[in-house]
C-alpha cells in the first residue's frame, strides 16, 4: 500500500489564484488502495486507525463506511469524504 504521506498536497477547487495540487505518481499493483477523502476524515482519525482499515479484508465500500462512522465518532461532522479504490489488475 503507498505511503499515507503520499497525497494530494494541495487542494483541487478551481480557483484562479495560481495554486495548484501537488502531485505524486505512484505506481499501484493489483491489491493496493488509494483512500481520497476530505479533511474530515484526515484531521479527525489518526492515520494509524485510516491505515488499520485500509489494510483489512472489507470491501473498499465497508472500509469507506468504516471510515466515515470513525470521523463522525471521534468529532468530524463537516465534509466527512471518502473514497476508497481497489486496484484490481494492472
Amino acid at each position: 500500500m503507498p505511503n499515507l504521506g503520499e497525497k494530494l498536497a494541495r487542494f483541487l477547487d478551481g480557483r484562479n489564484d495560481g495554486r495548484s495540487p501537488d502531485l505524486t505518481p505512484l505506481q499501484l499493483h493489483p491489491g493496493d488502495r488509494v483512500l481520497l477523502c476530505s479533511d474530515g476524515l484526515s484531521s479527525y482519525v489518526p492515520h494509524e486507525q485510516i491505515r488499520a482499515a485500509l489494510v483489512s479484508n472489507e470491501s473498499p465500500g465497508k472500509v469507506a463506511d468504516q471510515l466515515v462512522a470513525m470521523a463522525v465518532d471521534q468529532g468530524g461532522h463537516d465534509n466527512v469524504t471518502v473514497i476508497v479504490i481497489e486496484v484490481t489488475q494492472r
